[in-house]
């Protein structure tokens, strides 16, 4: 008798957890989590959240300073734009800003300098973003170049890498150089794997397919002749990759001249050098890349896709290296942390999501983009459902492997758009304990508590995932939702307590 009383209080158990996943699913089905929901403007100050520490750099229109967050330790690096006095054709004064947080917010990718977040004043735009403490890649050409065709190849797949993920976003760069790709870090002793980020979005934009572009924007060395000529594409991108290896490989430009004028013209004329020191030395399949990349007929030039899977990178194992996992146990941690994946609550997915980002240079998030890259082979930072099961087969032996990838997409894909992304992947994929320390919930608690009066009320909660509400005729009724899966004394507002036992619950069983 008793032992059908414990399993019928273990039924009633099982059935009440099935009702209140399937309760959640349908509020989760409310919700579109985009990147919008995790970078937004800080409602706090500067002052309140960060002190600055250092003076990085300043340039014509913004200034760079290391800033420390007041909270979490963390270092991160502020670009201080100033703001325009005067409006541009457009009305507004500060379209180019705008248009780069607007377009970093929607990156998405290990290679891409991140975004966390930005603050107005009137005088400045104030945004928060990784801290690169490797400088820029130019300055590490100028003391450790020309770079040896390993070196060279592992920091090329990462920038193709990036722009790839850009192009498939329909996006273009237009300013690509070595000024603006940042080192975060040195993956070995030998100084031959740099972990690198591209930044400076402030010229790119978003391209349509078969439209073409006349706006002549770049930098003198990098820019592609058909930029010049005032017609051209996202194939431009390519041209300026093509300059930069070339550079890192023989330490001087293809095209140089006493003066913009005369360099321009050489570029114009497309003839660079392939056969003099130090290129008879050089592998004939670099060479075959850079000839694949300074085309000037760009409908004939490489694709970043094409450049990705070009011989060069092959040889020196590039993607191998850039995806190396710490061991087999590290990999079989993060399928089971994916199989296991559940969410408990919208709020808990958001500041799950929101620390992923923040917290991403910690070391299961760095293994957990590693395994995403292994998976995502064409670069576009999406994968479908068999393609986790085709790259997951690559690297591990498991019996249930196919069902078993079934379950992780069904966890994952938060979005129900039939992929998954890196972020999303990546929040199922650590391990979550990192994120229970009570400075990372107060930090997390602090992204809902815009005012920080130590609790979130339905005001914060509209601010933060109104947009995002999938049905529009549903506002009030998602974000009602929202705080009552938290709420459990049923006050109508989310207190710190309340929202630490619901994060503490991503590792209870």
């Amino acid at each position: 008798m008793g032992s059908k009383c414990n399993s019928s209080t273990e039924r009633n158990k099982e059935l009440q957890k099935i009702g209140e996943q399937t309760k959640l699913k349908h509020t989760q089905s409310l919700i579109n989590f985009d990147s919008k929901i995790i970078v937004s403007e800080f409602e706090s100050t500067l002052e309140e959240d960060y002190k600055k520490v250092k003076f990085l750099g300043q340039g014509s229109f913004a200034t760079v300073y290391q800033v420390q967050n007041r909270l979490t330790g963390i270092y991160r690096a502020m670009k201080s734009l100033k703001r325009k006095t005067s409006s541009d054709s457009s009305g507004n004064p500060d379209k180019v800003i705008i248009n780069e947080i607007n377009i970093l917010r929607e990156m998405d990718h290990p290679n891409i300098l991140k975004i966390f977040g930005f603050y107005t004043n009137p005088k400045s735009y104030d945004i928060i973003t990784e801290l690169c403490v490797g400088g820029e890649l130019f300055d590490e050409l100028d003391k450790n170049g020309p770079f040896t065709e390993t070196k060279c190849a592992y920091v090329m797949y990462q920038i193709l890498s990036a722009i790839n993920y850009c192009h498939k976003k329909k996006i273009i760069h237009r300013d690509l150089k070595p000024e603006n790709i940042l080192i975060i870090k040195r993956e070995d002793e030998d100084n031959e794997l740099l972990f690198v980020k591209i930044c400076d979005f402030g010229t790119a934009k978003w391209f349509e397919d078969g439209k073409i572009e006349r706006s002549v924007v770049g930098s003198c060395y990098y820019i592609a002749p058909e930029v010049l000529q005032k017609n051209y594409d996202e194939k431009c991108d390519l041209w300026s990759i093509g300059v930069i290896m070339y550079i890192l490989l023989s330490g001087r430009p293809p095209f140089a001249g006493d003066n913009d004028k005369e360099i321009f013209q050489k570029i114009i004329n497309g003839k660079y050098d392939l056969k003099e020191y130090p290129w008879d030395e050089m592998s004939s399949e670099a060479k075959d890349l850079i000839s694949n990349l300074l085309l000037m007929n760009s409908k004939k030039r490489f694709s970043a896709e094409e450049a990705l899977n070009h011989k060069w990178f092959t040889k020196h194992k590039s993607k191998e290296l850039f995806t190396k996992i710490e061991n087999k146990v590290i990999t079989e941690k993060l399928i089971n942390n994916l199989i296991n994946y559940k969410s408990n609550s919208v709020i808990q997915q958001a500041a799950l999501a929101y620390l992923v980002h923040n917290f991403n240079q910690t070391r299961y998030v760095i293994n957990a983009c590693k395994l995403f890259s292994i998976i995502d082979t064409d670069g576009d930072g999406k994968i479908q459902q068999n393609e986790i099961y085709q790259g997951l087969k690559k690297i591990v032996d498991r019996k249930n492997l196919e069902s078993d990838c079934k379950k992780i997409f069904e966890n994952i894909d938060m979005n129900h758009n039939v992929y998954v992304e890196y972020e999303e992947f990546v929040r199922g994929a650590v391990n979550k304990e990192q994120f229970l320390s009570d400075n990372v919930l107060k930090f997390a608690f602090r992204y809902f508590d815009k005012d920080g009066n130590t609790e979130v009320d339905y005001r914060e909660i509209e601010s933060i995932f109104k947009d995002n509400i999938y049905d529009k005729q549903k506002i009030h009724e998602g974000l009602k939702k929202i705080i009552d899966e938290v709420d459990s004394n049923k006050d109508g507002k989310i207190s710190y307590h309340e929202f630490c036992v619901v994060m503490k619950k991503m590792i209870s069983p």
